[in-house]
């Protein structure tokens, strides 16, 4: 009996340490009014049009040449196409707007071997909120770059948020 009692001090404070502890965590994750900023236990990237945290959500393949789908995951196939020289829309499942939280990174990938020396950018695609607008460019032109033009190149494209 003498040993139970020894521990009880030990007990009491780890209850103590860990109410203390849950108490912090809630009073930091409370905003000016006391309300919860977010609700304790919920992961951050469910909770829609929150800031973003860098989890992937949706991912495309696109094939240069002809802005066809090699893999996707959460796209619409149907929507994704070549615009023109260089020129891409990729779309996707759902409103994947910046102002709406969403992130996105173009990966320049040949989709098999070998490398290519190019460069793309994105933009929310104007009057289609679901889809990512993407530009490819290779050095030697006149284009944005400095010294650039439209290429097309096949790349892969995340979705983060």
């Amino acid at each position: 009996m003498k040993s139970v009692f020894g521990l009880a001090p030990l007990i009491c404070g780890l209850v103590l340490t860990c109410t203390l502890n849950a108490q912090n965590a809630q009073s930091e994750n409370e905003n000016r009014n006391g309300e919860l900023a977010m609700p304790l236990g919920i992961a951050p990237a469910l909770i829609l049009n929150d800031a973003t945290r860098g989890v992937v959500f949706k991912t495309a393949g696109i094939n240069g040449a002809d802005g066809s789908v090699a893999s996707c995951f959460r796209c619409d196939r149907g929507s994704t196409l070549r615009l023109g020289t260089g020129t891409y829309q990729v779309a996707f499942d759902e409103n994947v707007q910046a102002v709406h939280g969403w992130s996105r990174w173009v990966q320049v990938d040949t989709l098999t071997t070998g490398s290519s020396n190019a460069w793309c950018t994105t933009a929310d695609r104007a009057s289609v909120p679901n889809a990512i607008w993407v530009s490819c460019q290779t050095p030697g032109g006149p284009g944005s770059q400095g010294n650039s033009k439209a290429a097309d190149v096949s790349f892969f494209i995340f979705v983060a948020r």
